[in-house]
């Protein structure tokens, strides 16, 4: 899933972000979580460093905006949801449109 960022930012290497490539996590993503530390917040960052390849100090520089944007797509994802779904954008609509 590509997220597009509404704040792009430049890492420490210089490298420009204007969006975020997130794969659908995996169980081994979170028991490594789990096993980096007890900390939630810190859970998050390695599991989103993890997904996204980013390093903790470039994903410090993600906006709020852009942040709640990549932790919504992850709990959609973990949840169940399609990457679709995730991405804002409901297949159901699609699907009963087409299904008429």
């Amino acid at each position: 899933m590509k997220i597009l960022l509404k704040f792009p930012f430049t890492t420490a290497a210089g490298v420009r972000i204007e969006s975020l490539e997130l794969p659908r996590p995996k169980r081994s993503d979170l028991k490594a979580a789990q096993k980096f530390s007890d900390d939630a917040i810190d859970q998050e960052d390695f599991l989103f460093c993890r997904l996204t390849g980013l390093v903790v100090e470039d994903l410090d520089q993600l906006d709020v905006a852009d942040n709640k944007a990549l932790s919504d797509a992850f709990q959609a994802m973990a949840s169940g949801g399609a990457i679709t779904q995730a991405a804002g954008r409901d297949p159901a609509v699609g699907a009963a449109a087409t299904a008429l």
